[in-house]
């Protein structure tokens, strides 16, 4: 670790906000004030855990939007291959018009002048490589590897998942036998995955094993959990007596079946005595179906259809069964101790959920319907015996109960972090 001590945590949007805020909390209680660069357009003045945060004491925070990134990231919807390749080509060294690009465009002063005048000895980026995230990260990387402080990425989420082809993308390379190329990730001092399972699948994909550590999670650390629920705003519907269903929708590229799946709302929605909540992915938001669209072909249980307006612990305190299709959001049902419903059928791919016997896992939607009707009229439906396994795979990286915070920080604070000068 370089002579200065504060820590720097990069933020691109929701989802990092979620699990970075747990340790960045920690170091501000420590009285360590540690600066937050938020490097896209995300509105975090008016995001809840920053509110909170701020609320705790002493932390800096930096916008430092990168709007080629951030308009890179409205169009790539429309001209994916196209954007892609021509981000991939701008910053291959090896390419001349990567190159010219690089000697015309890339310069990292001022990234060197932010990290050095802010004392700062440790960064935090999120998983990924910083090459995929626009050119103002990879200059607070380049700048940081440059100057001797330690990078280290963490996670922006909760993998969930047994199988390594998880989308569409990884599914299609790896049925023609090509392991995806995840070496890059390697450039970070260190890369961390929540849990064993996770960690054994990057390395099998060519990371340094001595760079790749599971940690376990800060979002789902019980006592984070709680205090995340109660600092959310609260989810306010019209009361009334009827069972209370969420339906958390997730990435559509995550090998799952969307046709099954509205196929499965409109089932959901036709059953009396409940009432329906439809909540987006939070990162894909209302473009996952025409919402308005979609919502006149539902029953009417369909009380509610919401994207990042409304918080994810907020519905599933206010839920009495919450559905998911792949998400870690089960993770906080469980933590609640809602009655979790995974539906292998809606999806290929394969997750700790069903693995640990964790949750109710319906085969079909005749199962699905089943269950919501029991539910209905009075059934009881324990939480499942393998769900605390599951939280000790996921939030302890399998081994037993410690204060997962205190540990990101120490660890983050130890003087034998290991630094690694090259750059390939």
């Amino acid at each position: 670790m370089s002579k200065f001590q504060r820590a720097a945590f990069f933020i691109r949007s929701y989802n990092d906000t979620d699990h970075f805020a747990p340790l960045i909390a920690e170091f501000i209680v420590r009285n360590e004030n540690p600066l937050v660069i938020v490097y896209t357009d995300f509105d975090y003045e008016n995001d809840y855990r920053f509110k909170y945060l701020i609320s705790l004491g002493k932390v800096e925070i930096i916008k430092d939007i990168d709007k080629g990134f951030v308009n890179y990231l409205k169009k790539k919807k429309f001209f994916n291959k196209l954007l892609n390749k021509l981000y991939l080509i701008k910053r291959n060294k090896k390419n001349f018009i990567g190159k010219l690009y690089r000697k015309l465009f890339f310069n990292c002063k001022k990234q060197i002048n932010v990290l050095r005048d802010k004392e700062i000895g440790v960064c935090a980026f999120e998983w990924g490589t910083p090459f995929e995230r626009g050119d103002k990260l990879e200059k607070y990387f380049i700048a940081a590897k440059g100057m001797g402080i330690t990078t280290i990425a963490i996670p922006h989420g909760c993998n969930v998942f047994l199988n390594s082809d998880v989308t569409t993308g990884y599914r299609k390379l790896m049925e023609k036998g090509i392991i995806p190329e995840k070496t890059d990730l390697s450039l970070f001092d260190y890369y961390i995955l929540q849990n064993p399972i996770r960690r054994d699948g990057h390395i099998k994909w060519g990371l340094d094993p001595m760079k790749t550590q599971a940690w376990g999670s800060l979002r789902f650390y019980p006592d984070w959990a709680e205090k995340n629920r109660k600092i959310c705003p609260k989810f306010e519907l019209e009361q009334n007596e009827k069972t209370k269903v969420v339906f958390m929708q997730f990435q559509k590229e995550y090998n799952i079946f969307n046709k099954e799946i509205f196929e499965t709302l409109k089932k959901i929605s036709l059953i009396k005595d409940i009432s329906l909540v439809v909540k987006d992915a939070t990162r894909e938001g209302k473009e996952y179906y025409d919402k308005n669209k979609t919502s006149g072909l539902l029953g009417k249980s369909l009380v509610g259809w919401f994207g990042n307006d409304v918080h994810s612990p907020a519905l599933v305190n206010w839920a009495d069964i919450v559905i998911v299709i792949g998400g870690s959001i089960g993770i906080e049902a469980i933590l609640q101790n809602k009655i979790l419903v995974y539906p292998i059928y809606l999806n290929s791919n394969h997750t700790l959920y069903e693995y640990y016997d964790a949750c109710y896992c319906p085969k079909n939607d005749t199962e699905l319907d089943k269950l919501i009707k029991d539910k209905i009229k009075g059934a009881k439906f324990p939480q499942k015996s393998g769900a605390n396994d599951l939280l000790k795979e996921i939030v302890y990286a399998g081994n037993e109960e410690y204060n997962v915070p205190q540990k990101y920080y120490e660890i983050f604070k130890s003087k034998n972090l290991r630094y690694s000068k090259i750059i390939s």
